[in-house]
């Protein structure tokens, strides 16, 4: 297990153990909770790096943290974002066209995984729209990453995103952090 420094508001430093990072949500351990409230800004610092977390949720002496993504000295072994599974509708058209239905089985900050009964062309970039539980629509351009064939002649395909507005990155956003949230035990 790694250790990190975090200092509270009042200045005190502790000794915590960091448990996981996913995504923007952090899991650390600390033996002592003193100056660390529910919604506060702690100070982490971490192989030689200092960053900005916010505490969502204390159970125990478990802390998990919410680090934003742009937060530049934050750890970024985040070689996975984090995906959630799930069960969406979305469409896929080529060159403003449309060109077929997908299901989303999983949602990431980097990409979508989809099953589909049609070939796709891996060389082509699409334009993806889905509507997030909630009635949020999301439209992303996404680029065929890799292709499954499943039983039933359907096809699995990953893909990643390859252009986002800003008000579809941030839609993004806190739908995967309030999916993150919601599965929090």
């Amino acid at each position: 297990m790694e250790y990190m420094t975090i200092i509270n508001k009042d200045h005190q430093s502790f000794s915590a153990a960091l448990h996981y990072i996913e995504g923007e949500l952090m899991n650390i351990v600390v033996k002592n909770l003193d100056g660390i409230e529910l919604g506060g800004r702690l100070i982490c610092k971490f192989e030689n790096r200092t960053f900005s977390a916010y505490v969502l949720k204390i159970e125990n002496y478990n802390l998990y943290l919410y680090v934003p993504i742009q937060e530049e000295k934050a750890p970024n072994d985040r070689r996975r974002f984090f995906r959630h599974s799930c069960q969406l509708t979305g469409k896929l058209a080529d060159r403003g066209k449309e060109l077929v239905e997908i299901t989303i089985i999983d949602i990431s900050l980097n990409g979508f995984g989809f099953i589909t009964d049609r070939p796709l062309d891996q060389e082509a970039a699409y334009t993806l729209t889905v509507t997030l539980e909630g009635g949020e629509t999301l439209q992303t351009n996404v680029s065929i990453q890799n292709q499954t064939s499943l039983p039933a002649s359907l096809r699995r395909y990953g893909s990643q995103i390859q252009a986002i507005t800003e008000d579809g990155l941030l839609a993004l956003r806190k739908y995967l952090l309030h999916q993150q949230l919601t599965t929090v035990e």
